[in-house]
């Protein structure tokens, strides 16, 4: 491409490629973090996912997500409620599950590595059945087309990106 001064510009990749390059060099990565409540559920995310338990948890088991984030829920008498902009998930008994809820993108979903959950939508919609979600099952939901489909998932890709993710939180501290 030619600048109007004549000058070249970089191409979109070689710009990328430093962007990239300055992001690790001066750190600027988002870092892996772990909230431990109370109850004892544990929330693992990275520093650009915003994690909000309300004001007074454990009396409300309730935590707002915006970004990604893998939960460990300990079996408990209430159960645990995950909101985000698009999805509110009701965890009861023990489980473990993947929350992908950015808010500035028209979809969201939650993938389930064991336990139970109970997904309905969070925007008011004419069809809002809600989906129970077992081990290996995934919701997924769009608010453009107002659409909440339950499918599988892979449980591989799902126990190893949580794995990893517990593992670069341990290596952080």
């Amino acid at each position: 491409m030619i600048h109007k001064a004549g000058a070249r510009r970089p191409r979109v990749p070689a710009v990328m490629a430093t962007c990239a390059a300055l992001l690790l060099a001066t750190g600027c990565r988002p870092s892996p973090q772990q909230l431990r409540l109370a109850d004892g559920t544990e929330v693992f995310f990275l520093s650009n996912t915003k994690v909000r338990p309300a004001n007074s948890y454990p009396q409300v088991r309730e935590i707002k997500i915006d970004g990604e984030a893998f939960i460990r829920a300990p079996a408990a008498a209430q159960p645990l409620i995950i909101r985000s902009r698009l999805m509110v998930l009701t965890v009861t008994g023990r489980t473990a599950l993947r929350v992908t809820a950015r808010s500035k993108e028209t979809g969201e979903e939650a993938d389930v590595l064991y336990g139970h959950v109970v997904a309905t939508k969070a925007y008011p919609s004419r069809q809002n059945e809600p989906d129970t979600l077992l081990a290996g099952e995934e919701v997924m939901v769009n608010e453009t087309i107002d659409l909440q489909e339950k499918e599988t998932t892979d449980l591989a890709s799902l126990r190893a990106w949580s794995d990893g993710l517990i593992a670069s939180q341990k290596l952080a501290r």
